[in-house]
């Protein structure tokens, strides 16, 4: 008796939370680009993973994704040039302001870096300076700006991750830091509030 009680509460609590709360799956493209002097150029990924969503129905409301992305660039040093690729999981957590259907988001993001490489076979020799893969740093953090949409279980929008620690500690990548353009589409599983 008191399970069936215990159940048919939760049953009628879930309805009214699933209005402040949403989970679901998102995925979408990239172009990544790192902010440099030396010669680069942007490249094309990917990224999917999930979401979950608090929406307050007055204040902001707070969304933390888990993210499997990809980062890099092609850069051209002193006549060599190289892919730099790395595959992460990526950790965003930001404030979603709504506006009707139309969203801004604000906020900060984390990014642990699960594989690292140059597209060439060699290390990048200059002389009393070098690059090499182990010089990366093995995570980055940063900020995020973007604009969203919902309409009831849909998400679609994009953001500006912008990278504030350098790719490395070699002289080489002093200064240099990581910045990307996500545009995705998302499905929530609980239909948030209007």
């Amino acid at each position: 008796m008191r399970t069936a009680l215990l159940l048919q509460g939760l049953l009628l609590f879930a309805p009214s939370q699933a209005q402040l709360f949403d989970l679901g799956v998102k995925g979408g493209v990239n172009q990544d680009d790192l902010r440099t002097n030396y010669s680069h150029s942007a490249l094309v990924g990917g990224h999917a993973g999930v979401f979950a969503r608090v929406k307050p129905p007055i204040l902001p409301g707070v969304q933390g994704e888990v993210l499997v992305t990809s980062l890099g660039s092609r850069v051209s040093v002193e006549g060599f040039r190289a892919d730099l690729r790395t595959a992460a999981v990526q950790l965003p957590l930001f404030m979603v302001l709504s506006l009707g259907p139309l969203e801004l988001h604000a906020g900060a993001y984390y990014d642990r870096y699960l594989t690292k490489e140059f597209h060439i076979d060699q290390s990048i020799d200059l002389g009393d300076a070098s690059l090499s893969v182990n010089d990366l740093a093995d995570d980055g953090y940063g900020l995020l700006g973007g604009a969203g949409l919902r309409l009831g279980h849909f998400y679609a929008g994009a953001r500006y991750l912008h990278g504030l620690q350098d790719l490395g500690a070699a002289e080489l990548l002093r200064g240099v830091r990581s910045q990307q353009v996500q545009v995705y589409i998302g499905f929530g599983l609980f239909k948030a509030p209007d």
